[in-house]
């Protein structure tokens, strides 16, 4: 009883018409000039529309309560698949933003908030990840809408839960390696129905008491293209991916081949940039990289927007970590195509340092 109480005290009263300044990055109560230098000059995380939407503000509140639980959609990523390099296998205890510690150490979003606050928040454990681990191993956005359904059911009918601290989303990844080629992937049919499948997920979220006002966590897209870069010299990953049934065949059919422009050094190490001499195979894959750069993460952000701004959602947030590249050591040697325990705690340090409470922490050298 105790822990309900403060639960919902924690949760409910400080977000009820909570809108915090998502471009206060230096914590002074406004939204200034000098944060637009930090926006332009260090990884914030954060796309220009949700800093211009707080961008001239004089009175920002402190920096918000943590929330006191967590639930997660998403998906396989979401599942820690092949965290420990077994292909397949699940390992929900190693998730950058649900996972516990043991037996492995990943200093998850769910570690972190427990940390900070002991005995209030309700943290996520072996014995609760079925309540508060709603990913499945591959989702599309055509499934979010039913796990923001499992995740309003899981915390409207839990007493010790009762509402949702925050949820934290990260779809997109199988949308966009499942497109048969750029053309359809850029397509505006298949963008336009991945808003669609994104608006009715967040629907379900806002159309809830147990979630409306829980701290919304949207991640990006991460920039998928430095999977190839990390593993592609490794032998075992690139007879993997030539298997006809392997995912993401859009960046890695013909893994080893690099045909980037000869004449650019590492032009490959820039996937930004389509240089003159460039290849089909480099161009599809750097175009593949813009796709997700500039069309899905940008939906991704606009998107949620509105539903910040109208008060649908007013206190969902985008966290953008698509300039995170992936190393070799982030890549697990399995399927080495999923995140490795080093990958998701990289990505929970990425999200965690560009969230509200990261800005606040001195480890996240803001």
């Amino acid at each position: 009883m105790i822990r309900l109480m403060l639960l919902v005290l924690a949760v409910l009263l400080p977000l009820e018409g909570f809108a915090f300044c998502t471009g206060d990055f230096d914590a002074d109560g406004d939204v200034d000039g000098w944060n637009l230098y930090q926006l332009a000059s260090g990884r914030k995380g954060l796309t220009a529309s949700f800093f211009a939407a707080d961008f001239g503000r004089a009175a920002c509140p402190p920096l918000p309560a943590a929330p006191l639980n967590q639930f997660t959609i998403g998906d396989s990523i979401g599942e820690g698949e092949a965290a420990d390099n077994t292909i397949g296998e699940m390992h929900h205890e190693a998730v950058w933003s649900t996972g516990y510690t043991a037996p492995y150490i990943v200093n998850s979003l769910n570690v972190r908030f427990e940390g900070g606050e002991p005995v209030g928040y309700f943290e996520n454990n072996s014995a609760r990840d079925a309540t508060f681990n709603q990913a499945e191993s591959g989702a599309v956005m055509a499934d979010f809408a039913a796990q923001a359904g499992a995740v309003v059911a899981a915390a409207a009918g839990d007493p010790e839960v009762d509402a949702a601290g925050m949820v934290s989303v990260l779809l997109g990844n199988n949308d966009v390696c499942s497109a048969p080629n750029i053309e359809t992937l850029r397509g505006d049919p298949m963008k336009d129905l991945f808003k669609q499948q994104y608006r009715a997920g967040l629907d379900v979220l806002a159309a809830s008491p147990a979630t409306r006002d829980a701290f919304i966590h949207v991640s990006a897209i991460p920039a998928i293209y430095w999977l190839w870069i990390a593993k592609r010299s490794r032998p075992w990953c690139r007879f993997i991916w030539s298997l006809p049934s392997f995912p993401c065949q859009i960046l890695l059919d013909n893994p080893l081949e690099n045909d980037c422009d000869p004449e650019v050094v590492d032009s490959d190490l820039d996937p930004d940039t389509i240089y003159q001499n460039d290849g089909p195979i480099c161009e599809r894959r750097k175009q593949f990289h813009a796709a997700i750069r500039d069309d899905y993460n940008r939906i991704l952000s606009d998107v949620l927007l509105e539903y910040k701004t109208d008060g649908r959602l007013p206190n969902a947030y985008f966290v953008d970590i698509f300039d995170f590249p992936f190393e070799d050591v982030h890549v697990n040697n399995g399927d080495c195509f999923h995140p490795s325990i080093e990958g998701h705690d990289a990505l929970a340090e990425e999200e965690w340092c560009r969230s509200h409470w990261g800005a606040a922490d001195p480890l996240c050298g803001n």
